[in-house]
């Protein structure tokens, strides 16, 4: 993310997503799913948002005390869920393999990050 300065912001890493919920994947899956919400599409509430956690000015669960980003947030959530409910089971499984798509290049990624840096992760 630019700064005014025209610098990017230091942006948290995946280790900042984990926790015993959540393994190293989701993690990684999740930042980059806020990146993408930092780049905009889903509103500017949820731009913000996805900034403030990005930049480590706010955490994830802290972010979802924020009343304006919990709203805007179940909003997206209720859109998914009445699209998902629209799908047929075709369409849903093909949602469901891409998703599980998504999470293996996650995990490949992080594995061929720690083979290039000595496991030191």
């Amino acid at each position: 993310m630019p700064q005014e300065n025209g610098r990017p912001e230091p942006e948290v890493d995946d280790l900042e997503f984990q926790n015993e919920n959540r393994d190293r994947v989701q993690a990684r899956a999740l930042r980059k799913q806020l990146q993408q919400l930092a780049q905009g599409g889903a509103g500017s509430v949820l731009q913000e948002m996805a900034r403030e956690i990005l930049s480590g000015r706010v955490g994830l669960s802290e972010a979802m005390r924020v009343p304006a980003y919990a709203e805007a947030l179940g909003e997206k959530v209720r859109t998914f869920r009445e699209s998902w409910e629209r799908m047929t089971p075709e369409e849903r499984e093909k949602q469901k393999s891409e998703a599980r798509r998504f999470l293996e290049v996650q995990r490949q990624e992080i594995e061929r990050e720690n083979r290039e840096s000595g496991g030191r992760r």
